[in-house]
């Protein structure tokens, strides 16, 4: 039975090929997103290494704040403590250094980076043996007039030795001129990022705006001593006063390389969650393939049975044929994966991404993964179809072809109705604040899709014949037919497709749900007609405004307040000494009061004062915190400071400001902690016309390269357009499994047209033309779609309004049906359905009379 298994595998090559498309879709997204993950942390993994290949030592602050994402801001050390690391037995050198946001422009305005990388500017030393730098050409920067460039930023911004560029940090803006170009590791930059290198006192008061500091003290051994023992002397030789900690240069580069590596496992989950959706997307095509298989082989199977073979070889039979199908599909698969995460790195080093420096990382468990999901998926499709085929009579060799009674099962109704009703307990329980039944609910309606669907196809079929019968005559009247009489094969197919669009339709319910509460609240706070915000970051966060800005556009007369919005990390403990706060906004309160309607439950803006702080009130109620109460607040100098609550603002609606606490903005003045703006937000003064304080505003924004200048329209739009640009990047994410859908119509189709070329052959016998057989194809995959379509729109709409309701306590004020996305999703599904139809269509139409009249 086992070589028979494999004879009707290569005995049907075809359809073993439709089958294995699924499989090879599905496993190639999953393989994929496994290799390329393991690129990219191979790409950082490198870049660390090679950082710190000459490092024996780094010392840095001991003082540290750690973010809600795990990595950690640290404070500065003296550089009065680099003699002291000089003189340590075994140090052969020892530099301070400093890095922070630096953003370059060329002479004619241009942005040097290249938009998707951050913009760095740090101290360079030339002398210095622990350094990755070398100058390629020119020399090092020795003044505060001068810089060197990565060769990559001089390359995009045509900017030679002896130009002139501005750079923005977080002293301001100044103009200096390039005297040097390098080269990190041999490589034109370090992944794609733009760098400005400066000489030490530069970068300390420019980059970091804290002369006679540095970030951390960069060692390198003389070789006498293994990096541990040294860095066990030069931790002795600084003491515990000086607030430091000395790691060897492993452990630096291990500490890199694994926040990198936390930091992607959140990138590379997501990713497998859209992968593994496009597996369960073709599951439904899989076990489509192999009940319409095993139901066309009713004769075979009961001839086999007739025979003297059992009900479990038979069975065994299907099942042996399901692996070979999930082994090659899954092998094939698992190449696609290597072709699209190398097509994904082109693509980011195009937009100069810079990954090319780095191969493909292939890792044993990236195979093994794909291979055991493939198999998995493929195996569990085909148990119920071979458990089928295993107690087909021998009778049933009388019949030719496979009906289907599925659209009158009583037992798939109860089942249906069950999981419905479960779906809308555990909806309504889940709303009421239970998340993991809020999870259970979509899930069991998922189910209940699968279960009712033949129920809903077969009269949906039977509703629209005589429509079709009007519209396209006899050929709508057999389209319709077709599809009514093998409704559990049409609600499958059309539920693989539906699954993918109640995604679509729901992430588009939310995205434009998002969109409203946002115009909505922005339009209610933002008191102001205009906003400048910032481009550039040091680490892809979001853009960065020096504190002049905000200062220079307030001097203006035109202006009637200018509120710059900055944070800092920070501690902040309640009286119990627990910390409930690492992040406070900062604000200028007296112009904040005029540009920003926050909605205070107790207190104000004119209790803002700098002993003070405001909490939202979410924070209040979890940490218990009222007015009065005292917080104390600890910065990255080690320095601590107690603050009184002074107000509590509600932020079931804080679209201006984000965040659970507010202080004033002096508070971080004096504490070593690098504060930037966000965004400002301006209010025109009265009398002004609009064209007079924008071309006001726009003088002084022209002095910062990395300020935007925008209307209250336009901010709120460009706001919007970041909903926009998330939601296209999940619509990708998703396209996959509606490809894997459009696949299964044609492979249902195919294996249709193969299961009724007795019936076409009859057709075209009487009179029927090709073009009618083409039609007859092309309107029941319409048909397919249009069932697909409705059960995909209605579950999504349910889907994004359970989500807007579960998330109104965020500040989604209401729920927006995405009807234009609905009717461009509809459109496509329908035009994608009749592509897919070509194929068979094509074949129908192309059957030989005699032959297809003389098949038994």
């Amino acid at each position: 039975m086992f070589r028979l298994s494999l004879r009707n595998v290569w005995a049907r090559k075809g359809r073993l090929l439709l089958t294995a498309l699924a499989i090879i879709a599905g496993t190639a997204f999953l393989s994929g997103v496994f290799v390329f993950s393991d690129t990219i942390k191979g790409s950082f993994d490198s870049l660390f290494t090679t950082a710190y290949s000459k490092t024996d030592a780094f010392v840095r602050s001991a003082d540290k704040v750690e973010s809600d994402f795990g990595d950690a801001t640290r404070g500065r050390v003296p550089d009065s403590l680099v003699p002291t690391v000089r003189a340590v037995p075994g140090v052969a050198s020892a530099n301070g250094d400093v890095q922070g946001f630096a953003l370059v422009t060329s002479a004619s305005g241009t942005n040097l980076g290249n938009g998707n990388a951050p913009n760095f500017g740090g101290s360079f030393s030339p002398d210095s043996t622990t350094t990755p730098w070398a100058v390629v050409q020119g020399r090092a920067a020795t003044n505060g007039t001068e810089v060197v460039l990565d060769k990559q930023s001089s390359d995009t911004g045509k900017v030679k030795i002896g130009d002139t560029v501005k750079i923005t940090a977080k002293a301001g803006v100044q103009d200096f001129t390039v005297v040097g170009i390098a080269k990190f590791a041999g490589h034109d930059s370090s992944l794609g990022a733009t760098w400005a290198l400066f000489d030490l006192p530069t970068a300390q008061a420019f980059v970091a705006q804290d002369p006679g500091k540095v970030d951390a003290i960069v060692v390198g051994g003389d070789g006498s001593v293994s990096q541990t023992t040294l860095a066990q002397r030069i931790e002795a030789a600084l003491g515990p006063d000086s607030k430091t900690e000395t790691l060897t240069g492993q452990q630096i580069t291990a500490e890199n390389q694994s926040q990198i590596e936390k930091g992607l496992s959140f990138f590379k989950t997501v990713l497998s969650i859209f992968a593994l959706i496009s597996l369960a997307v073709g599951s439904f095509i899989i076990y489509n393939v192999f009940s319409i298989s095993a139901a066309q082989r009713q004769r075979e199977n009961a001839l086999l049975r007739a025979i003297g073979a059992s009900s479990g070889q038979v069975t065994r039979s299907m099942l042996a044929e399901a692996l070979a199908v999930g082994i090659g599909g899954s092998l094939l698969g698992f190449v696609g994966g290597l072709g699209l995460a190398t097509g994904i790195t082109r693509l980011l080093d195009a937009i100069g991404l810079g990954l090319s420096d780095s191969s493909l990382t292939v890792k044993p468990n990236a195979f093994v993964y794909t291979m055991v999901a493939g198999i998995a998926v493929t195996l569990a499709c085909g148990v119920a179809p071979a458990l089928r085929a295993g107690k087909v009579p021998p009778l049933a060799a009388l019949r030719d072809v496979s009906v289907d009674r599925s659209d009158i099962s009583r037992s798939r109704l109860v089942v249906g109705f069950s999981f419905l009703v479960i779906a809308v307990l555990a909806i309504i329980g889940g709303l009421t604040g239970t998340t993991i039944l809020l999870a259970i609910g979509v899930i069991a309606l998922f189910v209940t899709l699968i279960a009712l669907g033949p129920l809903f196809a077969g009269p949906f079929a039977r509703l629209a014949t005589p429509a079709l019968t009007k519209v396209r005559g006899v050929v709508g009247a057999i389209a319709g037919r077709n599809a009514s009489r093998n409704p559990k094969r049409v609600a499958l197919t059309a539920g693989a497709l539906g699954v993918g669009l109640a995604l679509l339709v729901g992430v588009a319910a939310l995205g434009s749900s998002i969109k409203s509460s946002i115009r909505e609240t922005v339009g209610q706070q933002f008191l102001g007609q205009y906003t400048i915000t910032g481009s550039g970051s040091t680490a892809g966060s979001e853009g960065v405004l020096p504190l002049t800005v905000a200062a220079s556009v307030a001097k203006l007369p035109e202006v009637a307040g200018a509120t710059g919005v900055g944070a800092a990390q920070v501690h902040i403990a309640n009286a119990a000494g627990q910390n409930i706060g690492k992040l406070v906004a900062l604000i200028d309160p007296v112009s904040a009061a005029k540009t920003i309607n926050l909605t205070f439950v107790s207190g104000g803006w004119n209790d803002l004062t700098a002993d003070a702080l405001i909490v939202s009130k979410s924070k209040a109620d979890a940490e218990h915190l009222v007015p009065g109460d005292v917080v104390q607040v600890g910065f990255l100098d080690g320095t601590t400071t107690q603050l009184t609550i002074r107000g509590v603002f509600d932020d079931k609606n804080a679209g201006v400001l984000s965040g659970n606490f507010i202080a004033d903005r002096q508070l971080a003045a004096t504490t070593g902690v690098d504060v930037f703006d966000a965004q400002i937000y301006i209010v025109r003064a009265p009398g002004v016309s609009d064209a007079q304080a924008t071309a006001a505003i726009e003088s002084v924004v022209k002095n910062f390269p990395s300020a935007k200048f925008q209307t209250r329209e336009q901010f709120i739009s460009s706001q919007t357009n970041q909903v926009d640009t998330l939601l296209n990047v999940i619509y990708a994410l998703l396209a996959m499994s509606i490809f894997i859908a459009v696949l299964g119509i044609v492979i249902t189709l195919l294996l249709s047209v193969y299961e009724r070329r007795r019936e076409l052959g009859l057709m075209r016998a009487i009179g029927t033309t090709r073009a009618q057989v083409r039609g007859s194809v092309r309107w029941e995959a319409v048909l397919t779609a249009l069932i697909g379509t409705a059960m995909g729109v209605g579950l999504g709409i349910a889907l994004g309004w359970i989500v807007v309701k579960a998330l109104a306590d965020q500040g989604l004020n209401s729920f927006t049906l995405p009807v234009q996305s609905i009717v461009v999703f509809a459109v496509v599904a329908v035009v994608l359905a009749v592509l897919a139809a070509w194929l068979p269509a094509r074949r129908a139409a192309k059957a030989d009379i005699l032959a297809a009249i003389a098949t038994t």
